[in-house]
């Protein structure tokens, strides 16, 4: 795959999520397949996930460094993928979830499409609706 074909998925994930009023996409494509893809998205309920991927798509996604940082509209922590190299006690070392400031679970790498799903419910949720 080329990087430019995975942006394209990234912006198709992005605008098929109906709970984004607001995105904002930084691409820094550094080779064929090599690129890094910085994004702020506002979601209906004024939360925010700010995210990067340091990727290379040559034969599957592989990142280098990836954050999907998703907070509420008090800037509060919502949940976090990461793959900083801490928390080595966590199976999934180096990837993992902070799912509040205090806490860390075992996590694999996810990508745009699964974090947004994962938002789309929260705020659904919110809303009194069930998926």
């Amino acid at each position: 795959m080329l990087i430019t074909e995975y942006v394209k998925k990234i912006e198709a994930n992005i605008a098929a999520c109906p709970n984004v009023v607001e995105s904002q996409l930084t691409k820094d494509i550094r080779s064929l397949h090599i690129g890094i893809v910085e994004g702020m998205l506002t979601f209906t309920d004024e939360s925010v996930l700010y995210f990067i991927e340091f990727v290379n798509v040559k034969e599957a996604p592989h990142s280098y460094k990836y954050s999907y940082h998703y907070q509420d509209k008090d800037l509060n922590l919502i949940f976090r993928y990461d793959m900083a190299p801490h928390h080595k006690e966590i199976p999934s070392y180096p990837h993992h979830k902070h799912t509040s400031p205090e806490a860390v679970i075992a996590s694999s790498a996810p990508d745009v499409a699964i974090v947004l799903d994962e938002i789309d419910e929260l705020i659904n949720l919110g809303k009194g609706q069930i998926n």
